[in-house]
């Protein structure tokens, strides 16, 4: 049994690790470098002794508020102290793909070093997804192949879109037969969304609606269009609750139904399944009735927690509450909720299991 603190009470829970599958990292030379790019699109500003906006033009996109976002003893303290046992880490935007082609390329590359080296630091309590430079997909590719065979990511870091592109563009095919052959899942995370024109003239920041609207534009043409069907192996984690498709399903379904042949769609499975069968929204919303909406579409086994770990719109310190809450309020078996706790990320990311008597966000964990 696991020794718990006030975030997870003793008598809530099991043995049950917290598994954390949407937090972002940014290694400190990749901010030094972002910092150097003064002038250009895809930057980083300084605005205190250690604190930075990150800029795509005029438009701050992501801040650097606390040590843990980029120092990993930190980020561990952190950890414990929300009851946190394992993060799988990603790169957040502005991510290589951003970048110029050959700077995209290079810093992909210091970037899965640079959470290799954070992984080895921290067996089982840091597990890693690869970032890639999606601008120049022929690298991309190569670099997977790496970051599978060399590194040990246990999933990958997309975009919603890559500069314009969407994803499911023909050019982005052979990421995805990739993805296909090495069985590999992937968070779906936004970037500059591509409705960034109408967030500027609206004055609403793209955290708001944005983002979320983007991640849900880039996994719903990723389906409507075919990509889910072509590559079977596919399985993604959409981030932010799954930013809108949870709350619009029947929409899903009528569009589908009353549009998709004067589109020239077809498809041998409903697309409201797929999502629900091969897409697995974290809960990074931290909002009840949201969650529960989500849960009651897409099912207690396709929901992982997310804390947004390194931005303003995350909650590292209450996710774990969140899910407790959410357990309460629908009954949920132990199990059920110890498969919300980490019991489904386990499964989804192929997590070795943890030694026996292991501590790990200060908690003695014994397997199970």
């Amino acid at each position: 049994m696991k020794e718990y603190n006030a975030t997870l009470p003793k008598e809530s829970v099991m043995v049950q690790r917290t598994v954390d599958v949407h937090n972002h990292f940014y290694p400190r030379e990749y901010i030094d470098y972002l910092e150097s790019r003064q002038g250009r699109w895809c930057r980083a500003i300084k605005t205190g002794e250690n604190s930075y906006v990150m800029k795509a033009g005029d438009v701050i996109v992501a801040h650097i508020d606390r040590p843990g976002h980029y120092d990993m003893d930190a980020r561990i303290r952190d950890l414990d102290a929300a009851g946190m046992d394992t993060q799988v880490i990603s790169k957040t935007v502005p991510g290589p793909e951003l970048l110029e082609p050959e700077a995209g390329v290079y810093w992909a590359k210091k970037i899965n070093d640079h959470f290799a080296e954070e992984a080895a630091k921290y067996p089982h309590r840091i597990f890693t997804m690869a970032a890639l430079p999606y601008q120049n997909p022929e690298e991309a590719c190569k670099e997977l192949e790496r970051c599978h065979k060399e590194l040990g990511v246990k999933g990958i870091q997309m975009f919603s879109n890559c500069q314009g592109d969407v994803m499911f563009d023909p050019k982005f095919d052979e990421v995805f037969a990739t993805i296909n052959k090495l069985k590999l899942p992937v968070l779906m995370h936004p970037t500059v969304p591509l409705t960034a024109a109408a967030m500027d003239k609206s004055r609403i920041p793209y955290q708001l609606y944005g983002y979320t609207v983007d991640s849900t534009l880039a996994v719903i043409s990723l389906i409507f269009n075919g990509v889910f069907e072509k590559y079977p192996n596919l399985r993604m984690i959409h981030s932010h609750l799954g930013g809108i498709a949870p709350y619009l399903v029947r929409r899903l379904k009528d569009s589908w139904k009353g549009y998709s042949k004067e589109w020239g769609l077809e498809l041998s499975q409903n697309p409201e399944q797929t999502y629900r069968e091969r897409v697995w929204p974290d809960t990074t919303s931290f909002y009840l009735p949201a969650m529960k909406c989500a849960m009651e579409w897409v099912g207690v086994e396709h929901l992982m927690i997310g804390t947004d770990y390194a931005h303003r719109v995350g909650d590292p310190e209450g996710a774990i509450k969140s899910i407790m809450d959410l357990a309460d309020e629908t009954k949920l078996s132990d199990k059920d909720r110890n498969l919300l706790l980490g019991g489904n990320a386990e499964k989804f990311f192929g997590l070795p299991e943890m030694p026996q008597n292991m501590v790990l966000g200060g908690r003695k964990v014994e397997a199970a």
